[in-house]
Parts: structure tokens; C-alpha cells; sequence
């Protein structure tokens, strides 16, 4: 992994009215709770749209590589193909999502919705969510974002074509990603590890 980076061009909408008011807030208070509290809130939101660079940790071209930050809390067999779900809170690290593996994507929807506690029960139906799909050869790959109480919105940042593996791909601040692969992929991890964005080795597709 690499410390560069760069900050995501949507994030300025919500840095620089954050930095602005806070520099204002600065230079006419000297209460120093407040003053500390608004100078946290505006690193805290540069945090969100900060990307740091980074490199998977395997490079061949049929490894898959985690999407998001977050612990995986489950690897499961689900109908002919088998299912990753990574759980990322508010504080899991870097904000983007990320291309699990090289490919030319062949759909992406974005169905809007609410942002529910994810305990809630009407979150996996209600809440905003994406799906984005691709084929190596004749097997379906499947990627399912969903957004947690405490997402900006889930704005894709890539619109479709060919991508290299860890390229950005939508930007989740809360919530989950569950990749569904074909059965005979080669799992891995296992539930309960934490997983980098981009870098960690989830699985092998299939050959």
C-alpha cells in the first residue's frame, strides 16, 4: 500500500462550506470547545473524501480483491455461486468503493431509497442501494452496495468501460458490500478478518 492519495473532486462541495464556515467561526470566537469541535468536524470530512493510493497485494489477473474497508462478517454458498459480505462503518478507513478485479463492467443501477439503521428491519428493502455487474468469459460476477444510516447518498464514480482492479468505483461512507462469485472460486479470507479497500486478497475467480 501506498500513504498517497488524493480527495475525490464531489468531496469539495462538502469540504470547502465545512473549512469556510469553521475559518469563520475562528477568527471571531474564542470558545474553545466550539472552536476545537468545528476544527475536528472539518478533518474529519476531509477524512471522508480522502483516497489513498494504493496497489493490490495480488496482481494476477484472476485474483479479487476487496471492495471496501470493513470487516467481512460472512462467507457463505448462495444458489450457484458463493457470497462476501464486508461491513464498513462510518470509521472503517477510506470512503471509496473500489473494482474488485479487472474487467469491462456491463451494468450498473443505483436504486435510491432511505438510510436506515442497518439492525432496522425494512433496511434491506428500503434503504439506497447499487448493483454492478460484469462477466469474465461466461461467469457472472456481481457486486451489491448498500448504504447504512450514515451515507452521503451513493454516487458512482465510474460510468462504465474497462477498469483495472482498484479503481474507483462508487463512494459509500457507511454500510456493506456483498460480492457474488461463481462456485468455483477459491475463497481466501474468512469471517471476522478486516479487509483493506483495494489491496486485501478476498478470492481466485474461477479458471
Amino acid at each position: 500500500m501506498s500513504g498517497n492519495g488524493k480527495f475525490l473532486s464531489i468531496g469539495w462541495r462538502y469540504i470547502l462550506p465545512v473549512w469556510g464556515g469553521t475559518l469563520f467561526v475562528l477568527v471571531f470566537s474564542d470558545a474553545l470547545l466550539l472552536n476545537l469541535l468545528l476544527i475536528t468536524m472539518s478533518f474529519f470530512t476531509a477524512y471522508i473524501f480522502y483516497v489513498p493510493e494504493r496497489a493490490p497485494v495480488e496482481s494476477v489477473q484472476r485474483a479479487i480483491i476487496s471492495p471496501i474497508d470493513g470487516k467481512v462478517l460472512s462467507v457463505s454458498e448462495r444458489g450457484d455461486g458463493v457470497s462476501i459480505v464486508i461491513k464498513k462503518s462510518l470509521f472503517d478507513g477510506s470512503s471509496v468503493v473500489r473494482a474488485p478485479m479487472a474487467c469491462k463492467l456491463d451494468e450498473q443501477k443505483v436504486i435510491h431509497g432511505l438510510f436506515l439503521k442497518e439492525s432496522h428491519h425494512l433496511s434491506a428493502s428500503l434503504n439506497e442501494n447499487a448493483k454492478i455487474t460484469w462477466f469474465i468469459g461466461n461467469r457472472e460476477y456481481l457486486l451489491k452496495i448498500k448504504c447504512g444510516f450514515y451515507s452521503l447518498s451513493l454516487p458512482l464514480l465510474f460510468t462504465g468501460g474497462k477498469l483495472e482492479a482498484g479503481e474507483n468505483l462508487a463512494l459509500l461512507t457507511d454500510g456493506s458490500a456483498e460480492l457474488l462469485l461463481p462456485k468455483s472460486s477459491t475463497v481466501e479470507i474468512k469471517p471476522g478478518e478486516r479487509v483493506v479497500g483495494g489491496y486485501s486478497l478476498l478470492a481466485y475467480g474461477a479458471e
